[in-house]
């Protein structure tokens, strides 16, 4: 029985990736503040040090939602929730006598520039210059300064992820189904996305692939527009019209709901290609069996 422990076990990818593994017969531990449940870990270093011994996989999730107002105080709270975590279990890794064979740290695509012609690759040398860059690279920095011969180092750059129970499809769903589900601003922006068992797929591949180490994007293998991703949206759920969200009401409705604009109008062209290269294949390459399994 392989032991594997998460780090923002309770979020929605984590509470997905956790009843997985669960159900293969691995024996999963939740860090958490909460100690109420026995498989739960705290984030003191000596209990992080005890639950890494002898590990097969710590995965780390952690950190504050970017789905704000990305002011100064929400920026602080975004970039120390990532920064914080990595290292505390990076310095428990480092004590451990037998430390866990492999450190998966998510990532995101949002280290990318925007892009809508030029699909970005683990590749590219070429990176954003806004916030959520900086996030990326000041994580990622962090992240592989712990790097060892005794634990294999994974940070997966993931896309938005899609699924039922929670993350950025649901609203979507509920705007479509009310008849608003129209492309949002011009629809020509790249949207990058992947499926969440998927996502689950890719951590399995990675755990019994000893090759695989450094960044992997975590990416569904054919984004889309905007565009056509909500058309494909609004057949599924049987939407008969939508109306279109210009960019005035999208700035306007961001406001009203705290988030940032730019998570809908920025073109995020990622394309996963270590995986390709790898052979791993995706249950859910393309939108329309996507949300035809999840709707």
């Amino acid at each position: 029985m392989k032991n594997i422990i998460i780090a923002g076990g309770t979020g929605f990818i984590g509470r997905y990736v956790t009843t997985r593994f669960r159900e293969m017969g691995y024996n999963v531990s939740i860090i958490s503040r909460n100690k109420s449940n026995e498989n739960n870990v705290s984030w003191k270093q000596n209990d992080l040090i005890n639950a890494f011994e002898n590990s097969d996989l710590v995965l780390n999730l952690s950190g504050k939602s970017i789905n704000c107002r990305h002011n100064f105080s929400n920026r602080k709270a975004i970039i120390e929730s990532r920064i914080n975590t990595t290292n505390a279990i990076g310095n428990a890794i480092r004590a451990c006598k037998n430390p866990p064979k492999t450190w998966i740290n998510a990532s995101a695509t949002g280290i990318y520039k925007p892009s809508q012609n030029k699909a970005m690759t683990e590749n590219e040398m070429d990176l954003g210059s806004d916030f959520l860059s900086e996030v990326v690279r000041k994580w990622e920095n962090t992240f592989f300064e712990f790097k060892t011969n005794k634990t294999r180092l994974i940070a997966l750059r993931t896309s938005v992820v899609i699924g039922n129970n929670g993350g950025a499809l649901r609203p979507l769903v509920w705007l479509s189904r009310l008849g608003l589900g129209g492309k949002q601003a011009i629809g020509n922006q790249i949207f990058s996305w992947i499926h969440i068992e998927d996502y689950f797929k890719v951590l399995l591949f990675i755990l019994h692939k000893d090759e695989i180490s450094g960044i992997i994007n975590c990416t569904a293998p054919h984004p889309l527009s905007n565009k056509d991703f909500m058309k494909i949206l609004r057949k599924t759920v049987h939407a008969p019209f939508g109306i279109p969200a210009p960019k005035f009401a999208i700035n306007i409705g961001a406001k009203i709901i705290g988030m940032e604009p730019e998570l809908l109008l920025n073109s995020s062209y990622i394309i996963p290609l270590k995986l390709n290269n790898l052979g791993f294949k995706f249950i859910f390459p393309n939108m329309e069996n996507a949300l035809s399994d999840l709707l």
